[in-house]
């Protein structure tokens, strides 16, 4: 391996040591110190790596066209507050200890963060393995820029709590996938600029506005998540036949590329949120084993008074906890319907009867193992 390609993945490494480390010792200065060792890495980076650039198309165009894909995302944003009827009160506003604790620090964490972005990007990071030559530093450029992207919102989630972590794994970091797919795109073909602008606009404006949209955080994930598709599409309907030559294959793959992954993620983060006509939740008690494992997970309609019939198998609501059990007998009783459930493996019958109001959904589909991390992960979390 050329000396060269060794500095690209030892510092690609490096960072993502460092980020790993630093995601689970967050404090209440985390952005304040990442800001510093991102600004570290960048000169760093620019120093000891091969300068060498991108084909891009330099337009300014291109750069105000971002700054308005900001501006309006942030009235997107305020948009669905006004039609939910629902603000909350910004805690944090601007001041002088705003401005040394979040702004500079998160200025400085996005400009870095592009910068690494576009130097490592511009690297040839292929090595041959097994007759073939992958270029790995792209995968660990974007899993970098994903953990960095996380950094964002420590503070705002506890990760000490399995609650919050497997929202910020399961909303935050789906959507800073399909973002930063589009920003290693969008600085391939024009610079780091107009990304740097987009970014600052979208992650500042919070502390800038007295009052924020109180929209659920599955809503708010499943706009950044589609955001970035909708920006692609209009950028590469108006610059596509632009200067910069790219064979057709690869930019057919790369639309391809871009499009499954964020309809994949929107798809998954509408169905782990629970808030759509489908649903998925894990199994995390061996009651129903042979039907549905323990760490299997099931697919869900959510229930709108359909047809139940003995034998289908619901996810109902027993005191606080979701259970997924099947149904044994159906009973009306002066125009109430009780239905009585059981686990396959249990000897007796659930406490009690599930009414129309207790049920969350009927059982569609079985997807076996899926849920077993999340499983680990609880086990870990209340060690």
């Amino acid at each position: 391996m050329r000396k060269d390609k060794i500095k690209l993945y030892f510092f690609e490494i490096m960072l993502l040591l460092v980020l790993f480390i630093a995601l689970f010792v967050s404090s209440k200065n985390t952005r304040m110190v990442l800001s510093i060792i991102l600004l570290v890495f960048a000169i760093l980076i620019r120093m000891s790596l091969k300068k060498q650039k991108i084909i891009k198309t330099v337009s300014k165009e291109v750069i105000f066209l971002m700054i308005g894909f900001g501006l309006l995302y942030v009235g997107i944003f305020y948009l669905f507050g006004f039609i939910s009827y629902s603000f909350t009160k910004q805690v944090i506003l601007f001041s002088f200890k705003t401005l040394i604790r979040y702004i500079i620090p998160l200025t400085v964490i996005v400009i870095s963060a592009e910068i690494i972005r576009y130097t490592f990007l511009s690297q040839d990071g292929r090595i041959r393995i097994r007759n073939t030559n992958k270029d790995y530093s792209k995968v660990l450029t974007a899993i970098n820029m994903v953990l960095i992207d996380l950094f964002i919102y420590v503070g705002i989630y506890d990760i000490s709590k399995l609650n919050d972590f497997l929202a910020l794994v399961g909303f935050i970091a789906f959507a800073s996938i399909s973002c930063n797919i589009y920003y290693n795109y969008y600085t391939k073909r024009f610079g780091i600029k107009g990304i740097i602008a987009y970014r600052l606009i979208t992650v500042l404006y919070v502390y800038f506005i007295p009052i924020i949209p109180n929209i659920y955080i599955y809503f708010r994930s499943f706009l950044r998540m589609l955001y970035p598709y909708l920006m692609y599409l209009v950028i590469e309907n108006t610059y596509g036949k632009s200067s910069f030559v790219e064979p057709y294959n690869t930019r057919k793959k790369n639309a391809l590329v871009i499009s499954s992954t964020i309809i994949v993620m929107a798809i998954f983060t509408m169905l782990i949120s629970c808030q759509f006509r489908y649903g998925i939740i894990v199994v995390g008690s061996g009651s129903m084993t042979g039907a549905i494992d323990k760490g299997d997970a099931t697919l869900y309609e959510s229930y709108s008074d359909q047809t139940i019939k003995d034998g289908d198998i619901i996810i109902f609501k027993y005191k606080d906890v979701k259970l997924i059990h099947r149904v044994t007998s159906i009973i009306n009783v002066n125009g109430e319907t009780r239905y009585y459930t059981k686990g396959d493996v249990n000897s007796f019958d659930d406490p009690d009867y599930r009414t129309d109001k207790d049920i969350i959904g009927i059982s569609k589909l079985k997807i076996k193992y899926i849920g077993i991390p999340t499983l680990w992960l609880n086990e870990l979390f209340n060690k």
